[in-house]
């Protein structure tokens, strides 16, 4: 036993060579309405509570060191450097060259039958949710585009591979620009990638919000964070004069759905084989789409 406290015998429940921690602890029990002493012996701070304290004084003390253990910010699934990004870049290239920008004196035919028009897609032709992401303004829309699906869309691949991550990209892009039609409808007309951008930026934030649900009730607060950042980047990146602000928010809205879903499902970056499967699921999807769009 201890020195009393208030007249009765006592026990020591914490001792530490921490200043800072022994106040803390201090503080804790003073909250708690605990009566304490700190008793400083050489360079260990011991604190002192009755006896008939100590079981609450030590589950105050437990729960006050369990919440403020460190958070270590587990690393997200990697698999590595992927081409996903550099195929999309490659793409909408090929696209840029063959159909030219629609800012041309004579816009090519491309145009006429594959933009986000949102009266033709809420009649039926699905496909311009998917050739308008193929299509550009002009050089510098392309060049601004090019820069988000190297940093984006391959970030997409590094978690769930290049097949997967180019078809759930795909569907949170084809979905924004349906969406975009269906809230804006009338004479809204768009082109561009950056609903693919905005697209892998959801499916990311989607990804990262199930990964911290899953990790524990403390990692659940902080949960929404990637969300917070996915908006931030629509305000930084997404909200120039020219910008399509609501393709862009529903676009990452609509990846976020699909991340979630992914990250729900329990689903990995499938093996080899897979990956190729969804690889030809999306292409077949984007060649279909511009099938239907040029033989009309």
């Amino acid at each position: 036993m201890d020195p009393v406290v208030d007249g009765g015998p006592t026990v020591e429940v914490r001792a530490t060579r921490s200043r800072r921690h022994a106040a803390d602890w201090a503080l804790v029990l003073h909250a708690m309405d605990i009566d304490h002493v700190v008793d400083v012996r050489d360079d260990t701070t011991v604190l002192i509570v009755d006896v008939r304290d100590a079981p609450r004084a030590a589950a105050s003390l437990d729960a006050f060191d369990l919440e403020n253990l460190p958070l270590v910010e587990l690393p997200a699934p990697d698999l590595g450097p992927s081409r996903l990004g550099v195929a999309v870049a490659l793409l909408i290239t090929w696209v840029y060259v063959v159909a030219g920008p629609r800012d041309a004196a004579e816009p090519s035919r491309w145009f006429d039958v594959g933009t986000a028009r949102a009266s033709r897609i809420l009649t039926g032709e699905w496909w311009r949710t998917v050739t308008a992401i193929t299509l550009h303004g002009d050089l510098l829309h392309l060049l601004g585009n090019l820069v988000a699906v190297l940093l984006f869309v391959s970030a997409v691949g590094r978690w769930l591979g290049a097949g997967l991550g180019a078809a759930v990209i795909l569907a949170g892009a084809a979905a924004g620009n349906a969406l975009t039609a269906w809230a804006l409808g009338g004479r809204h007309d768009s082109v561009g990638a950056s609903t693919a951008t905005f697209g892998a930026l959801g499916v990311l934030a989607g990804l990262q919000i199930i990964r911290r649900w899953r990790e524990g009730a403390r990692r659940r607060r902080h949960a929404w964070v990637p969300l917070g950042a996915g908006l931030g980047l629509v305000v930084l990146l997404g909200m120039s004069e020219r910008a399509d602000v609501v393709a862009h928010l529903a676009s990452l809205m609509a990846g976020l759905v699909a991340g979630m879903g992914v990250g729900l499902s329990g689903v990995r970056a499938p093996r080899p084989r897979a990956q190729v499967a969804w690889g030809l699921v999306a292409v077949g999807v984007v060649a279909g789409a511009w099938l239907m769009a040029l033989t009309r």
